[in-house]
């Protein structure tokens, strides 16, 4: 927090954060007074809240990393701010209607999608390597306070004034929050005198580059895992509150509450414990902790039990949802830093939405406690079916970019959009080492697709032994140049390596070839 540009984006976050639970909070309160609404409808608030998230999360991750993220930013939060004062003035006026207000609710998930992205992303730009973790625990600590204040502030507004002054306050805090975002002057990133990514194309290679990095396919299947089972206890704790501990809104709300603590305890000591564990062990235990502490849910007989078992949830789900946050940052280079990001957001959601579905159903053809107890058995199944999958694998990769500099030599003028391009590689290594520079070679496949090649080839002259040509494909002339942008320290280090193996008189020869048109005669 001593860094004066983290604070800033920091505080920002808290708010937007906070003004999307009490939105939440205010639209289902104003679904459910509506006259002639039901059960279904005011549920289905929430169903519109959320629903952007798995429509529009890599797509909006992809803008994130074409456009200037201060300026999206910016439209994100004018974007709530519009939305949210347009539902006040409607609520004011007594014009509010199941339509607006799942209409109002889907257009405040899209600002949260925009948002939630981006400030992830921009941790990279304004800490250093090693501040990540500690960075991405205190986001943390912001979206888990938010999660209590938001509700609370909309409770005490609701019930003193109305919900059409939640809409308006909501309104005046993303104001606020533009106004701090304006007043940030971001540090420009190394200029490129390349267009900007088309969009399409953006998520494209959003997508290749997370099948092709081992670290966040884990974090991804490993979070989307553990999310489904570590749902349960919050997505059933109204229920055990109503049915089991025959209790009201009161208990429910300090039960919430104690997993917001239990999170911010976590934050607080994080440190400590990351200097015991590493980030694979630290998720192991704390997958147990919440097996645990979903099973103590199950069979508490007190609302005192329950509250230790959702302090110890909340515990967990900062420590593991922290870990998978610094593993993917870990992961990804700045250049796609909002597609990678909104990829985990979008998997933490879905394992979210499914788990919730699934406990629900278990619960109403069963009951709660066996719905609970299944949720901590299977989770603990879950977690060795994903231990193998490693979460810290690049942590020690230097992602600085680390472009090629030296411009082609190009005999012919090339049009932008030309292509296909190939590039060849020719090596010569010793026969012996053959099985070495193959296993290499993995790495440099995955190296090449990562940065938008649309695809990845090894050859074997039989003429010759121990000669072998790499090749890749990119879809086009800017699509290459990109590509050479690109680059890593660390990907540098994968073409020393191959240089290694190479025992020529010269360099390996490098070949650029671009498609050429054939004109077709008729007949």
């Amino acid at each position: 927090m001593r860094r004066r540009v983290f604070r800033m984006l920091w505080i920002t976050g808290l708010t937007a954060n906070v003004c999307s639970w009490m939105f939440e909070v205010a639209a289902a309160w104003a679904m459910a007074t509506l006259p002639g609404t039901t059960p279904l409808l005011v549920a289905l608030v929430q169903t519109a809240a959320t629903g952007p998230v798995f429509l529009l999360a890599l797509p909006s991750g992809a803008l994130a990393d074409i456009v200037d993220r201060r300026r999206y930013l910016i439209v994100s939060q004018s974007w709530v701010a519009v939305v949210s004062l347009g539902v006040g003035a409607l609520s004011l006026t007594g014009m509010l209607t199941p339509g607006l207000i799942f209409t109002a609710a889907f257009l405040m998930g899209t600002g949260l999608v925009m948002r939630l992205p981006t400030f992830a992303s921009l941790i990279q730009e304004v800490v250093p390597r090693g501040e990540i973790p500690a960075a991405v625990m205190l986001n943390g600590v912001a979206l888990n306070s938010s999660r209590t204040l938001g509700p609370l502030i909309a409770g005490a507004i609701v019930a003193f004034g109305g919900t059409p002054y939640v809409f308006l306050l909501n309104g005046a805090l993303s104001i606020a929050a533009v106004l701090m975002l304006l007043h940030w002057q971001r540090e420009a990133p190394a200029p490129s005198n390349l267009p900007s990514e088309r969009f399409f194309g953006a998520i494209r290679v959003g997508i290749q580059f997370a099948r092709n990095t081992p670290e966040l396919l884990a974090v991804l299947a490993r979070g989307a895992t553990c999310a489904f089972f570590a749902t349960a206890p919050l997505a059933l704790l109204p229920v055990v509150v109503r049915t089991e501990l025959q209790a009201g809104a009161t208990t429910y709300s300090l039960l919430v509450a104690s997993f917001g603590v239990g999170a911010l305890i976590l934050a607080v000591t994080v440190g400590r414990i990351r200097r015991r564990l590493s980030r694979g062990q630290l998720v192991t235990a704390a997958w147990i902790l919440s097996a645990v502490a979903t099973a103590v849910v199950a069979v508490a007989p007190n609302a005192y039990l329950v509250g230790v078992a959702m302090l110890s949830a909340g515990c967990a789900w900062m420590a593991i949802f922290g870990a998978f946050q610094v593993a993917a940052q870990m992961a990804l280079p700045r250049w796609i830093g909002g597609r990678g990001l909104a990829m985990v957001l979008m998997a933490l959601w879905i394992g979210l939405a499914l788990g919730g579905v699934l406990w629900g159903q278990l619960a109403t053809m069963t009951s709660v406690s066996t719905s609970l107890l299944a949720a901590s058995v299977t989770s603990i199944f879950g977690m060795f079916a994903t231990s193998r999958l490693r979460l810290d694998g690049r942590s020690d990769d230097d992602l600085t970019p680390s472009p090629y500099r030296r411009d082609l030599a190009l005999a012919v003028p090339i049009e932008p959009a030309q292509g296909p391009v190939v590039v060849t590689v020719e090596y010569q290594i010793e026969p012996t080492r053959a099985a070495e520079f193959l296993k290499l070679m993995q790495e440099s496949r995955r190296m090449r697709l990562r940065n938008g090649a649309v695809s990845w080839s090894i050859f074997r002259d039989v003429t010759h032994a121990g000669r072998y040509v790499e090749q890749f494909v990119d879809e086009t002339w800017l699509s290459h140049l990109r590509h050479r942008e690109r680059v890593t320290a660390a990907e540098r280090t994968i073409r020393d390596r191959k240089l290694a193996f190479h025992v020529g008189d010269a360099p390996p020869e490098v070949k650029c070839l671009v498609g050429a048109n054939v004109p077709l005669e008729p007949g």
